[in-house]
């Protein structure tokens, strides 16, 4: 969906101008709450406006860790199933 800076502004309730001079100058530095706003407006979230889908999320170390916690749960959880297995079976 393409929208127009003049639609986009007056779902925004903001001056086009605003919005054309933010396309003109190439990647400008927006406050928070603007984004905040814009996003809202777009219905997503900031890092969607802000950041390339690649870009999001965590980075490799982050997601080597949760593997590794994920595993250690899977293994802590498997340990106590089959302590309760044991233990229904000798009581």
């Amino acid at each position: 969906m393409s929208l127009t800076s003049p639609c986009l502004s007056s779902l925004r309730r903001s001056q086009a101008s605003t919005l054309s001079s933010w396309q003109l100058a190439g990647p400008p530095q927006h406050t928070l709450k603007v984004m905040v706003s814009l996003a809202k407006t777009l219905h997503t979230i900031p890092d969607a406006l802000v950041f390339e889908e690649s870009e999001r999320g965590p980075d490799e170390e982050l997601r080597l860790q949760f593997k590794v916690i994920r595993a250690l749960l899977d293994g802590m959880i498997i340990k106590h199933r089959t302590k309760q297995m044991v233990n229904g079976l000798s009581g």
